[in-house]
């Protein structure tokens, strides 16, 4: 489905409620999702609580171990401005405790933003499409990935979160994405994010496909967090001028999934 609108209101509206899809309540929790009050789903969120190659240990609140990889999808508003994935990575330091300040974050915005992410369960598999209507496969069991459009590699456990790296998850889709990375804070925040092209023939002047601009720039770092660009031709615009590559897919370089 097509975002309903571009721009999302200037504040934040407290009136979204969390409800649970359960696949196989003896397995796995399925997936969370977000409603607003006309009941209209506004996100959704899983998780992988380990016990895989992702993440050999297993999260057991009893234990107070919360090792675990949320997947985050936000879509405030079913509007185009404010469509974002955000993958944190929880693992303890050297005294064995799990703190927020030093969870290990990433967004990602994906371009063009053409439709809504939507999540569907299948055969065993979580199915997510991403804004620009490629696929991503996650096992519905796992949280791990499967296949699609993002690729990912185990959870960092070093115990000097220090010199921990952030999510290893990476889009290999033909769009373009925005990357931003934090320790314990919001990633939109007072930092540097990289713009990425998936599409080697749209950025043949830019050899690397990626530039590095400050958050601030995508970003109003005061308020309510909201992506500065609510259609996708504001933002060609300022990723020409900045980067020099579209945001279109090439009739050489379709959507893949």
């Amino acid at each position: 489905m097509s975002p309903q609108q571009d721009r999302v209101s200037l504040g934040l509206k407290y009136d979204s409620r969390v409800l649970r899809r359960t696949v196989d309540a003896k397995f796995h929790p399925g997936w969370q999702y977000r409603v607003n009050q006309q009941n209209q789903i506004t996100g959704f969120d899983f998780s992988n609580h380990g016990g895989n190659r992702i993440l050999p240990d297993r999260y057991d609140s009893r234990k107070n171990q919360f090792f675990g990889r949320d997947f985050q999808f936000h879509f405030d508003e079913r509007a185009r401005q404010d469509i974002h994935l955000m993958v944190v990575d929880w693992a303890p330091s050297r005294d064995r405790q799990f703190r927020l300040s030093e969870l290990m974050n990433s967004v990602m915005v994906f371009f063009p933003r053409v439709v809504l992410p939507a999540v569907v369960n299948y055969a065993g598999s979580t199915i997510v499409t991403l804004p620009t209507g490629e696929e991503v496969k996650f096992n519905a069991e796992t949280g791990e990935i499967l296949g699609g459009v993002l690729e990912e590699e185990p959870v960092d456990l070093n115990p000097d979160h220090l010199s921990r790296r952030f999510p290893a998850v990476r889009y290999t889709g033909k769009g373009i994405v925005i990357r931003a990375d934090a320790r314990g804070t919001d990633p939109r925040l007072n930092g540097a994010a990289r713009i990425i092209s998936g599409s080697q023939s749209n950025c043949a002047d830019n050899a690397d496909c990626v530039c590095k601009v400050p958050t601030k720039d995508l970003w109003n770092p005061s308020g309510a967090v909201r992506f500065k660009f609510a259609t996708d031709a504001e933002f060609e615009k300022f990723v020409m001028s900045r980067c020099g590559f579209p945001l279109a897919f090439t009739k050489n370089d379709p959507p893949s999934s």
